[in-house]
């Protein structure tokens, strides 16, 4: 074959090539196999072991060569910078990925050029060598070293497939096991114990979550060694909501899996854990919140490692006298029926609004929605039940009532009977207790960061005290309470009730705040003692423009 038949045609480009090989022809280049391409191979092995291997082989022949070394891949380009090549050499270099050349040695404007298919799949990737122009051909000895370097480089592309496959196995199962955490967290035990079941996860009556927070390492990792230590006694995935941290759902008596996650936490300053109490499987939501509550006293912790302790839950306590009410103000978003067929149902409104009241802007990437979706679906529940989903107070009244659902109970009773209940009132008190530490002012701050919507800029506006200031007495507030009252809605809302059940002393007389401040409310009534006429369950307030809120985007509303 001539140089300009091998070429193609002029219009193809300015390419002259030197030598064209036939299928059969490649093993006969390069067969001496001296000392230094020995040596020159086993470094090339060496380096196809490698995570990144490809670009290691590539750059060595690179610099052994004094060229351009890419990987042509025919399902999506060269792995490398892409040469300026003419039409018809690529055109010869796709030939030899596919079969029809064995191999392709060429000059194309003056640079030397070789391509040799890769050893593995058809069509070959192609390794191309392109050397400066005007430079020297390639030597004899060069040839036989970009010939055997097809072998290592073809196992390096092999780990590389192995590698990815492993990877997407891996997304895959990480998703299956949120989607897992998502059933459990709404509740649909049943399906999340069907699927546990199918992904071979062991899902037990009783359980216990620990929740785990990695700082400044990698996840993944932590992941994996959470799951080696878990095995036969729990699993382990990453949380869908909170990216840094880890839930592990455990047996429980998994003891030496707690023991585990406590050593690492001692002698790893990056890892801290939360551990709930052991929990029947149907009150998952619960245990993850009581270890997310451990998680935020572990960070003030030196061994970074706590268990959750239990004061009794409001919900709990008011279950069998409050279960119809529960179900009363619930009732207009159970009886919703969209308007569309594509429009959520009764059921993914409610879903919706359980994950909004505890993971707010997070709620999004847990349900898997847009956050604009999310925007939408709170707004068309506030129109539903005809609340203010800003108002902390309706939070708090919406969360009992999802977690009080039931026939128990007198039907017509209101809300504040309900927190008037001596049962309700012990709850309180103790909740209150907790806040008489040395500060006075703590209880003060928290009335007033709860009264703001829990922003911490309006709460120091209103106090007179900088932001860095209401922050630091909220923190000191947390290591009182042993909750996360910063990040958890649900902690905000047990101390909105709690305090709601108790007339506002007003602010200490260190402490006066820099205006007036209205009584803290439930909707447009007073809730407490000093008002038992009020019901509590009205909608919002219609002496006050209602506020805009972005329930979706941005930070959580506890953040400012």
């Amino acid at each position: 074959m001539s140089a300009r038949q091998a070429a193609g045609d002029r219009h193809t480009g300015p390419a002259d090539v030197a030598a064209t090989v036939r299928p059969g022809d490649e093993g006969a280049v390069g067969s001496d196999a001296g000392p230094e391409l020995s040596s020159e191979l086993r470094a090339l092995a060496a380096e196809a072991e490698a995570v990144d291997g490809v670009a290691r082989i590539l750059g060595r022949l690179s610099r052994r060569l004094d060229s351009t070394a890419l990987l042509w891949d025919p399902a999506g380009g060269p792995s490398s910078a892409r040469p300026q090549l003419p039409p018809g050499i690529l055109a010869k270099v796709d030939a030899v990925s596919s079969g029809r050349l064995g191999a392709l040695s060429a000059s194309a404007d003056g640079r030397e050029l070789s391509a040799l298919p890769v050893t593995g799949r058809r069509p070959h990737p192609v390794l191309v060598v392109q050397r400066s122009a005007h430079r020297r051909p390639f030597t004899a000895a060069e040839r036989a070293l970009m010939s055997a370097a097809t072998v290592p480089l073809g196992l390096a592309l092999r780990e590389r497939v192995v590698r990815d496959r492993a990877a997407r196995l891996d997304r895959v199962e990480a998703r299956n096991r949120e989607a897992v955490l998502y059933l459990l967290q709404a509740g649909a035990t049943s399906g999340a114990c069907r699927a546990a079941a199918a992904l071979g996860l062991r899902l037990s009556e009783t359980i216990r979550v620990h929740l785990l927070e990695c700082a400044g390492r990698s996840v993944a990792e932590a992941v994996r060694w959470c799951n080696e230590v878990a095995a036969g006694s729990g699993w382990a995935t990453r949380c869908p909501a909170y990216r840094r941290q880890i839930v592990v759902v455990a047996q429980p008596d998994a003891d030496d899996l707690a023991h585990a996650l406590r050593e690492r936490a001692g002698a790893d300053a990056s890892f801290h854990v939360g551990t709930s109490h052991a929990v029947p499987v149907t009150d998952f939501a619960t245990a993850y919140r009581h270890a997310f509550h451990a998680l935020c006293v572990a960070r003030h912790r030196p061994g970074r490692y706590a268990e959750f302790r239990s004061r009794g839950e409001l919900a709990d306590i008011l279950a069998d006298a409050g279960g119809a009410w529960a179900t009363r103000t619930l009732a207009p978003l159970r009886a919703h029926r969209p308007a569309r067929s594509h429009d959520p149902d009764a059921a993914e409104l409610i879903d919706t609004l359980t994950s909004w009241l505890v993971l707010r802007s997070r709620a999004a990437r847990q349900l898997g929605l847009h956050r604009n979706t999310l925007a939408s679906r709170l707004r068309l529940i506030e129109s539903i039940l005809g609340v203010t989903l800003s108002d902390i107070t309706v939070q708090a009244r919406l969360h009992l009532a999802i977690q009080m659902q039931g026939p128990s109970g007198d039907p017509e009773v209101s809300l504040v009977e309900l927190l008037t209940r001596p049962e309700a009132q012990h709850w309180a008190a103790e909740q209150r207790a907790m806040l008489r530490g040395s500060d006075p002012r703590l209880a003060h701050t928290v009335r007033t960061w709860l009264r703001h919507g829990a922003l911490i800029t309006s709460t120091a506006a209103a106090l007179g005290v900088s932001p860095s200031g209401v922050r630091k007495r909220l923190v000191r507030v947390e290591q009182l309470l042993q909750r996360a009252v910063l990040d958890a809605p649900t902690a905000q809302y047990d101390l909105c009730l709690a305090l709601l059940c108790a007339p506002d002393p007003g602010p200490p007389a260190a402490a006066a705040p820099a205006r007036a401040e209205r009584p803290l409310q439930l909707g447009p009534t007073r809730i407490g003692p000093a008002d038992p006429a009020s019901s509590g369950c009205s909608a919002r307030p219609s002496s006050t423009p209602r506020p805009r809120v972005s329930h979706a985007s941005g930070s959580a509303p506890t953040r400012s």
